[in-house]
């Protein structure tokens, strides 16, 4: 275990000891009950004395007659942490946070917990809202090092969601049944028109990252994304793999990624993707982070050998945690996409924002608009000029995703979630101009 100078509760007097200030939680008011508060002050003198059983003690006797008392649970979470028993002491601190996502001493020894468990990522991500409190400045510096310490020893992540989709457009098909080409019209085939249906997702992930020498990690992972309609000709799968170093230094984190990626859709291969990528993340302070990124890529398209070709993006994102309960994530990216004829190939520009509260009660929300353009280079059927695909395509794409987490239920690590997205897509041949609402109902491990 890390050896700090300074422990994350131990360092400043004003958060010395287990017998720190009593926390207040809603539903907790003061209570006026002096038998209670003696008790509770009796078992805050126990732990500083090191006489955990005897605390324990009178802390379950109190937690019997008050379990939603944050001070009790704030004290047995600490016992339980010593004990080494992480799991009661993750859910008492995320018990109390359900009801005061704002208490930055909870989140603390929330993070710290996590970082005790060997799950980096959850204390990066509670150090990261934490550092966004009203800190001592010890206890700031404290936790910076704690940040550092979580990019160092991080090895191991791993991620799963499953939900059930609802889906009113789930081949992004036109809401026009007829199509104009050579001048006429033709009536769309039912698979292009817009179907709606409700399917099965999985979304899995995982990553091995140890450290081969210095501050350089080996990365290596993969991801898997499904979705199970009952018409399997709209069933879409995409599995992919990676590995490149990363270099964590004291505010810089760089990425060099190789990856491969292959998409089924109707259960039958569609395209091959093979990308190269180099990423930098630089860490202005504890709560506030900007990064960039540029990749390059080949895309073979199985079934359309046209639209094949290389490609490349840039992007620029910021990250900053503006309280102990919110994120912010911002994104722009520019990306060019060849093809064997001008009518696939194109350019890209996107805008998106994410923001994510945690609220009392429980509830987490997180909402995710952005926008995207898309022009392409030419007309597939140029030497047509009355052919709808005469016209060169120009595409502007509205997408806004809100979710809702419940962090009251934690069922092994999973909590529940519902989301809801909504994609508008405008294009110069109608064919592509299309509306798509889409429910998740399911399960996730990111909590």
């Amino acid at each position: 275990m890390l050896s700090l100078a300074l422990a994350v509760v131990a360092a400043p007097a004003a958060m010395a000891g287990a017998a720190a200030a009593p926390l207040a939680a809603p539903g907790d008011a003061a209570p006026d009950d002096a038998a209670f508060v003696n008790r509770t002050h009796q078992a805050e003198q126990l732990i500083a004395a090191n006489r955990t059983a005897e605390a324990r003690a009178v802390l379950e006797q109190l937690e019997r007659s008050r379990p939603h008392a944050a001070q009790v649970q704030f004290l047995l979470g600490l016992l339980d942490r010593q004990d080494k028993d992480y799991d009661s002491a993750i859910h008492r601190f995320r018990r109390i946070l359900v009801d005061d996502p704002k208490a930055v001493r909870v989140r603390l020894e929330l993070a710290r917990t996590f970082y005790e468990a060997d799950d980096y990522a959850g204390a990066e991500r509670q150090f990261r809202f934490a550092r966004a409190g009203k800190l001592p400045e010890a206890v700031a510096q404290n936790v910076d090092r704690y940040l550092m310490a979580v990019r160092q020893r991080k090895t191991f992540s791993f991620g799963l969601a499953v939900a059930i989709v609802p889906d009113s457009n789930l081949n992004a098909g036109p809401a026009t049944d007829t199509v104009t080409l050579y001048g006429l019209p033709f009536e769309l085939s039912p698979d292009a028109r817009k179907n709606s249906g409700v399917g099965a997702s999985i979304d899995l992930s995982t990553e091995w990252a140890p450290r081969v020498a210095g501050n350089t990690k080996l990365r290596v992972g993969g991801q898997l994304h499904r979705v199970q309609y009952g018409a399997s000709q709209f069933n879409d799968m995409t599995l992919s793999a990676y590995a490149g170093p990363r270099v964590n230094l004291k505010r810089w984190e760089l990425n060099l990624v190789g990856s491969a990626a292959r998409r089924w859709y109707g259960d039958k291969p569609y395209t091959d993707l093979f990308a190269g990528s180099f990423d930098a993340t630089y860490n202005v302070t504890a709560r506030f982070a900007v990064g960039g990124a540029a990749s390059v890529n080949y895309i073979d398209y199985l079934r359309n050998p046209l639209q094949s070709g290389p490609g490349g993006t840039l992007a620029a994102n910021v990250i900053y945690v503006p309280t102990p309960a919110s994120l912010l994530r911002g994104t722009v990216q520019a990306g060019r996409q060849g093809a064997k004829i001008r009518g696939y190939a194109n350019r890209s520009r996107l805008v998106g924002l994410q923001y994510l509260r945690e609220f009392k009660g429980g509830i987490t929300v997180a909402l995710s608009p952005a926008y995207t353009r898309i022009d392409y280079d030419g007309p597939l059927s140029p030497e047509r000029p009355n052919d709808t695909f005469g016209i060169t395509r120009r595409d502007r794409q509205f997408t806004v995703q809100a979710a809702l987490l419940n962090r009251r239920i934690d069922w092994y690590g999973f909590t529940p979630r519902l989301a809801y997205t909504y994609t508008r897509n405008v294009s110069s041949i109608p064919l592509y101009t299309f509306s798509r609402s889409r429910f998740e109902i399911g399960l996730t491990s990111e909590f």
